[in-house]
């Protein structure tokens, strides 16, 4: 889902994916709240914040 999120035009599951991980990486909500307000499933979001947080990394460390 995360590399979906970096194309030109992400599907709406990647989206809806994305907006859930971010609210629940901000703690706005819990993982099961954003996965129903999104209409998305747990193991997609919690996927898409490893996949994000290892894609972040490996650009934070390139920089260095």
């Amino acid at each position: 889902m995360f590399q979906q999120t970096l194309m030109g035009s992400p599907n709406p599951d990647a989206m809806a994916t994305a907006r859930a991980a971010t609210d629940v990486v901000e703690g706005k909500v819990p993982l099961r709240t954003a996965c129903s307000m999104y209409n998305v499933r747990e193991q997609a979001v919690i996927q898409y914040i490893i996949d994000k947080t290892e894609y972040d990394t490996v650009i934070s460390m390139g920089k260095k």
